[in-house]
């Protein structure tokens, strides 16, 4: 796919994707605070600019899905890394809700650019038992960016105040045009077979155990979005954790994040992709209930599984994905999971809420994740069902020789 070496794409891809969710998404929940004081002065108002950012990622995902079949992934990052760059920018200099909502529209639509091909692009340079610790590794780039804006938002805040939040958005505007600068220089397509081969429609239906596994990203999602809305919500609320306290622990899923994609990676490489992915769900699904618990270090152990699952199971299914597609076919196909990732990640704090405000606490909210949790491993026993299956062909494999 391109002349740089595998290691050094990889890194490219790690960096382009801390752009597209950490900076790009996850930064907006940890500025929002100082944000709301400095520029909104409603979280109903903070919540509805979020939400373009979600909405604008399922458009994306969407558009770059259909496009796969004409652009090839390292083209799709570049314009992503564009993207956001600019909307990164635009956050750096926000004086309006509106401006808000433009930036972050344009974070969103880049991230999905970006995050849609990336695995696929990563783990098509290295050899097919290696590929999950490829893919694995690109995706921790979004970790250390959750770590970095973490760590910028409260070393700037105590010393700028809540007007600190464009400082953190100028240091990742910079970051991302760095990022961007290398790909350009780097990701310069070649001729080569990969690009080559013919770009199927409907490519998912190809891959052993595809309807599992989708019904499990999805699950994933929903799972995902309650316990990352509610954590800190719960642990103060109803566990008596100072705000402090609650914000340390939530810390700690950034930093479970960089090396849960890797170390799942690693794990399905020897295991298989289907055999981690159950195991995976269920570890997710014990974080979630160690929770409602309320008590340390229970609290901080849930954050570290949850945070390891939370990066690794996306890193196996991506790993699952590329064992039968082409790059191009990845995206596509990639993309298609992600679409039902998103619809149910937008369904899981609304749910969650209700459920939290009818029964006067979050125990419900954490016990309906967890099962849907369970819900993605029963899903994906029919993942490691199909990769048992004799005679089954790898077309990566065969891609590569």
């Amino acid at each position: 796919m391109t002349r740089v070496r595998p290691r050094v794409l990889v890194l490219l891809v790690a960096l382009a994707s801390g752009v597209a969710q950490s900076f790009g998404r996850f930064s907006y929940a940890v500025l929002l605070p100082a944000i709301d004081r400095d520029l909104l002065g409603s979280y109903a108002v903070a919540g509805l600019v979020g939400t373009a950012n979600v909405a604008a990622y399922l458009v994306g995902t969407f558009t770059v899905s259909a496009l796969s079949r004409r652009i090839r992934p390292a083209a799709a990052i570049k314009a992503g890394l564009a993207a956001s760059a600019v909307g990164l920018g635009l956050l750096t200099v926000a004086g309006s809700a509106v401006q808000l909502a433009v930036g972050l529209t344009l974070t969103g639509l880049g991230g999905a650019f970006i995050w849609v091909p990336a695995p696929g692009l990563a783990g098509s340079v290295v050899r097919p038992s290696r590929r999950g610790a490829a893919i694995g590794v690109a995706g921790s780039g979004i970790g250390a960016g959750i770590v970095v804006a973490s760590a910028l938002a409260a070393v700037l805040h105590a010393r700028g105040g809540d007007a600190s939040w464009r400082t953190v958005y100028l240091v990742e505007t910079v970051i991302a045009v760095v990022t961007l600068v290398a790909c350009l220089v780097l990701l310069r397509p070649a001729p080569h077979r990969l690009d080559a081969q013919p770009v199927r429609a409907r490519a998912l239906r190809r891959v052993p155990g595809w309807v599992g596994l989708t019904g499990g990203y999805a699950a994933y999602g929903f799972a995902y979005s309650i316990y990352t809305t509610y954590l800190v919500t719960a642990l103060e609320d109803d566990a008596g954790f100072s705000a402090g306290h609650a914000s340390a622990v939530y810390t700690l899923v950034g930093v479970a994040l960089i090396g849960g994609g890797l170390v799942l990676g690693l794990l399905s490489d020897r295991w298989g992709r289907g055999r981690t992915l159950v195991l995976g769900f269920l570890v997710m699904a014990g974080a979630i209930l160690l929770v409602p618990v309320g008590v340390e270090p229970l609290a901080s152990g849930s954050a570290l599984l949850f945070g390891a699952m939370m990066s690794g199971l996306p890193a196996v299914i991506a790993a699952h994905l590329s064992e039968s597609l082409t790059p191009r076919e990845f995206a596509g196909a990639f993309g298609r999971c992600t679409l039902a990732f998103g619809v149910a990640q937008l369904c899981g704090p609304p749910l969650g809420g209700a459920l939290a405000q009818a029964t006067g606490g979050f125990l419900v909210p954490f016990v309906l994740a967890a099962a849907v949790a369970v819900a993605g491993a029963g899903l994906n026993v029919g993942v490691l069902r199909a990769t048992r299956e004799p005679g089954r062909s790898d077309v990566g494999l065969r891609l590569s020789r």
